[in-house]
């Protein structure tokens, strides 16, 4: 009796909430990996044709989209050596190019494409159109960025820092690409549009860790990031922004790069459903006990932002940039399994794609085997790490609060009464579930 009575109160505090997994136009998978990214300079010349593989053969790896690392790539080079490498005005454009043809001044005479007029963007909307897939859009690349970060800012002769300038040049960039693109593009291919992507890798900046800097750098890229969540709520608020930060455990502890986060967090508008896509830093071939303490002083801060996503970022590549092996993929992939929502690769395109190089047919047939073993969930596994306990009761129990949200193959686990709806029946069932 006091079972029965505590799901009917459990009922009437938590209303029925209405299942968010609504059929939809697009691809849904459920591998753990939703999304890879690509890099320009491997894709903007491809045909049609080419792109339409991609998609295929990404589809066919259980992918759901395509991540478009940088949609313009800006390479400048410092001309007057007796300035500072962080002054803006001792560099002029050396070279450039874009995906799209953008009548953006600062892209004027890029390079673009020599297919499709200019427009490789188009073709990769057409191909993911094709495959029922998503893309996401990186914004502008400038290798400047990789100047600043570097101990206290240095400022002009104004007392100005360059930093702030370049951040409020880059901010604005940003802003004008989403705006171009989404007026080139948004009403064609608004399914096939899965959201943003923050090109600028942030990382633990050792004087701002160390809180030295009088948050000066927490408050600037917070600045810098809030241009193109401005220009998204704008124009389309229901698409998110994805960033994927990085860490060198070198400069500073896990907690405090998770201290530099919840600073930023503080003044940057991440909205809910945005997605904060840790890179795992596996690439540095480190160990798996490094990868989840840094992952997990950055989940605490994410846990802090209202319905922030906290994905992470799996590195496919070896110190020496050679393809890593999959059994090491998995083994990291174990590590934080109890910890993320999704994963997203950087990059099965580039390391283990054969329309790339015919030498990674293994390791893409490995790739599908471990995609294969991850996927074989059951009703109740929430949180999809392959296991059914109270982490799967707590997952559910902050969807019907909103206090954060499941995915679509996530919600069809938390449906544990088959009703198409998630509401306090599930948690009983499967409160009843763990109590067998």
């Amino acid at each position: 009796m006091k079972r029965i009575v505590a799901v009917f109160t459990a009922c009437t505090l938590l209303m029925a909430v209405p299942c968010k997994n609504k059929a939809s136009a697009v691809h849904i998978s459920s591998s753990p990996f939703k999304a890879t990214f690509i890099q320009g300079w491997l894709c903007r010349d491809w045909t049609a044709e080419r792109w339409e593989q991609e998609f295929s053969a990404m589809k066919d790896a259980g992918f759901e989209s395509l991540i478009v690392q940088s949609v313009c790539d800006l390479t400048h080079e410092q001309t007057d050596t007796s300035k500072s490498t962080q002054d803006l005005s001792s560099y002029n454009l050396t070279s450039a190019y874009t995906m799209y043809p953008s009548s953006l001044d600062v892209l004027s005479g890029a390079y673009v494409s020599s297919q499709n007029g200019g427009d490789a963007l188009e073709l990769a909307f057409e191909a993911a159109k094709s495959e029922d897939m998503q893309i996401y859009i990186g914004l502008a690349n400038d290798n400047r960025w990789w100047n600043y970060g570097w101990g206290n800012p240095q400022t002009d002769s104004e007392g100005i820092p360059f930093f702030k300038t370049w951040c409020e040049e880059n901010g604005e960039l940003n802003a004008d690409i989403i705006a171009e693109i989404h007026n080139r593009y948004g009403e064609t291919y608004t399914q096939q549009l899965a959201g943003w992507y923050y090109v600028n890798e942030i990382w633990n900046i050792d004087v701002a860790c160390a809180g030295t800097d009088n948050g000066y750098y927490a408050d600037t890229i917070a600045e810098n990031i809030n241009y193109s969540i401005e220009a998204i709520n704008t124009l389309c608020p229901e698409k998110p922004l994805m960033i994927s930060p990085f860490f060198n455990d070198t400069l500073s502890t896990a907690e405090q790069y998770g201290d530099f986060w919840s600073d930023i967090f503080t003044e940057a508008d991440f909205r809910k459903d945005d997605i904060f896509a840790h890179q795992d830093g596996s690439g540095g071939e480190r160990e798996p006990a490094i990868i989840r303490e840094w992952a997990l002083a950055l989940k605490s801060a994410v846990d802090t932002e209202n319905g922030l996503q906290f994905w992470i970022n799996n590195e496919t590549f070896q110190t020496d940039y050679s393809s890593k092996p999959i059994s090491e993929l998995r083994e990291h992939v174990d590590v934080t399994s109890d910890l993320v929502q999704n994963r997203i690769l950087f990059s099965w395109n580039h390391y283990y794609n054969p329309l790339v190089n015919s030498d990674f047919q293994p390791l893409n047939e490995e790739f599908k085997a471990l995609v294969s073993k991850l996927t074989a969930y059951k009703k109740g596994d929430v949180n999809m790490d392959g296991l059914i306990n109270t982490a799967d009761l707590v997952a559910l129990h902050k969807h019907l609060l909103n206090v954060t949200s499941l995915t679509q193959e996530q919600g069809k686990l938390a449906d544990v009464c088959a009703d198409g709806v998630i509401d306090c029946f599930d948690s009983a069932v499967l409160r009843k579930m763990l109590i067998q």
